[in-house]
């Protein structure tokens, strides 16, 4: 006999694992058994793209909406001792973020931000450079053909002692855990919907789904012949050594928008990182011709083979890294690795309940998961059991979007057909 419950979440990566407890504890408070909320995971509980994050909390985003879901999710990591019942506490070190000055003096672009961002009570504003220099190590390049602008609220995480959190926020709720656990199909009833879950373990009998699966959910929900437009792009990060008299604890995260690089200090005195996601339409093509996933899978995320970072690849972000600190001269490599970005087409989330089977919700995080994890956790317990303040925002990001010619045009516009190639601008 299949084992029953309310909801299953496939996935336990971040977003996973958020949603998770959140439904536990809403049916808690309804007097109902969070138990059964089962999270399943091929591998280990935060163990694929969950472990390889950056720890980056911020809220300033173009979008709109993307920019109050990252306030919301900002606000419950502050309290996120007390959502998640765990301890967890974050380095208020702000972020400063950097872009290019255009002839009048200013960047355009970003001044509308700016306003808009104040606009959603998000702190984001322009800084002259003197005071960025009272906020940044002397270390830190900056260039008077640059503008500024400073973000004090934004907050980093040390990622292993988020993944602990993530597992003790877990376990005090009381959800099903079954790790090492594949989907390996589903089961409709007549009226179209999931009844049950069928693993390599046992068969799942369930109320709802959730596919919180990220660069496996192409793969898994295939099995329904729905289409989850996710691929992969990757991402190198690398960790510097500095020295320990040269360096501020207290560094804010440096956004670098002139070199499209992102810093934040690291443990043992040491510069963390990263480069954003790629915007161009013709890259965020490239990633989906190159890595269509599909029915191949994800695993590959994982191959010990796919981790290492190359020597040229070192030396491209030393280049980078250069140009913003001084005391990179004489780089000393500590650590590396290669990671991934998943990502949709228009670089947004998928949020929300599916089209075809209604008692079937997507979260997907399209690269940047982590930093809204409480909030999209909280959404999905909304669109399950009551609609809510962060499900309304979340219906902007419906996976309905990609329905019709949307590919199509996708696909068209990246081989010339009726459209100019040019950079676009995404979110942040």
């Amino acid at each position: 006999m299949a084992s029953k419950f309310n909801t299953v979440v496939v996935g336990g990566g971040c977003l996973g694992i958020a949603t998770a407890i959140s439904l536990a504890a809403r049916l808690r408070k309804q007097g109902k058994d969070p138990s059964s909320v089962c999270l399943i995971d091929k591998f280990v509980l935060a163990g694929g793209l969950t472990a390889r994050h950056s720890g980056i909390v911020r809220s300033a985003n173009a979008d709109a909406g993307a920019a109050k879901l990252a306030k919301a999710a900002s606000e419950m990591w502050l309290n996120i001792e007390n959502i998640w019942d765990v301890e967890l506490e974050p380095e208020r070190c702000g972020a400063i973020w950097i872009a290019k000055k255009d002839a009048q003096g200013t960047n355009e672009k970003w001044d509308i931000l700016e306003k808009n961002l104040i606009k959603d009570k998000i702190r984001f504003s322009k800084i002259p450079i003197d005071e960025v220099r009272d906020l940044t190590p002397d270390f830190v390049q900056l260039n008077e053909d640059e503008v500024f602008y400073y973000e004090p609220d934004a907050l980093q995480y040390d990622p292993a002692d988020v993944r602990r959190a993530l597992y003790e926020g877990i376990r005090r709720s009381n959800v099903t855990l079954m790790e090492k656990t594949e989907v390996i199909g589903f089961r409709k009833n007549t009226n179209g919907l999931i009844s049950n879950v069928i693993t390599n373990k046992e068969v799942l009998s369930c109320d709802h789904v959730i596919n919180a699966a990220g660069a496996w959910a192409p793969s898994i929900f295939a099995k329904l012949s729905i289409s989850v437009p996710v691929s992969v792009e990757p991402v190198y990060v690398v960790n510097w050594l500095t020295s320990l008299a040269d360096k501020k604890v207290d560094m804010p995260i440096i956004a670098d928008y002139v070199n499209r690089a992102y810093f934040r200090s690291w443990r043992d005195g040491e510069i963390h990182m990263h480069q954003p996601r790629k915007r161009a339409i013709q890259q965020t093509s490239s990633a989906f011709a190159e890595n269509p996933l599909g029915l191949l899978g994800a695993d590959f995320l994982n191959d010990p083979s796919n981790q290492a970072l190359g020597y040229s690849q070192t030396r491209i972000y030393e280049d980078i890294s250069k140009k913003r600190f001084s005391n990179v001269q004489q780089t000393v490599f500590s650590s590396g690795f290669r990671s991934y970005f998943d990502i949709t087409p228009d670089l947004k989330f998928i949020l929300g309940p599916d089209t075809k089977v209604k008692n079937l919700f997507h979260c997907l995080g399209s690269g940047q998961a982590f930093k809204f994890a409480p909030a999209f956790g909280e959404m999905m317990a909304e669109f399950v059991l009551e609609p809510g303040r962060l499900s309304e925002l979340g219906k902007n990001f419906s996976i309905s979007r990609f329905e019709g010619g949307f590919m199509e045009q996708f696909w068209n516009r990246v081989t010339g057909q009726n459209y100019t190639l040019e950079t676009e601008n995404a979110s942040l």
